[in-house]
């Protein structure tokens, strides 16, 4: 089933659902696509029938071509330089989990640089802000110190850049920096 797109100003939004199992709604304007897709955990009879969101990001056209480039962990993925940059992840092995990964190493500065006035939460203010900028460069890959590794699509090669719950990328190598 599909619904008919309504528009609303610039956005564009639809509904689809693929099957009895699975709805999703997409929002895009003319630079971006954003999906999220209701589904079911796998083997949904022994995981009490639990659903997940899956949310996958996709540009209409390539970064280079924008005059703000888009920043911080989901931005990196429209640089178009064909890199991705790991940064810290937590470990998952124990019973109990305190998570304290932050993404360094795959931003700019340190998660202290993204913070905004907690008295001010609708606030755009903060050290790598792209709120009403005219003009940003994409993000200075010399400064993260995450493992890089090359990735097939994107502006680079040719393809078209995005993240998905598959990942944002195909592992073509893996460089440490």
């Amino acid at each position: 089933d599909v619904a008919m797109p309504r528009v609303i100003d610039e956005l564009k939004v639809e509904l689809t659902r693929k099957h009895a199992r699975e709805a999703s709604v997409k929002v895009s304007n003319g630079e971006f696509v954003i999906e999220a897709a209701s589904r079911y955990l796998g083997w949904a009879d022994k995981n009490a029938h639990k659903k997940r969101l899956d949310i996958g990001l996709f540009s209409h056209k390539s970064s280079a071509t924008l005059e703000v480039a888009p920043h911080g962990l989901i931005g990196q993925t429209f640089d178009g330089d064909a890199t991705a940059v790991d940064g810290a992840v937590d470990d998952y092995s124990a019973d109990v989990v305190v998570t304290r990964a932050m993404g360094e190493g795959a931003i700019e500065g340190g998660a202290a640089d993204y913070e905004i006035d907690a008295k001010n939460p609708f606030s755009t203010a903060f050290k790598y802000t792209r709120f009403h900028a005219e003009h940003a460069s994409p993000r200075d890959l010399s400064t993260l110190t995450g493992v890089r590794r090359s990735v097939k699509g994107g502006a680079a090669a040719g393809g078209v850049e995005g993240a998905t719950m598959e990942g944002d990328d195909v592992v073509d190598s893996v460089a440490p920096l």
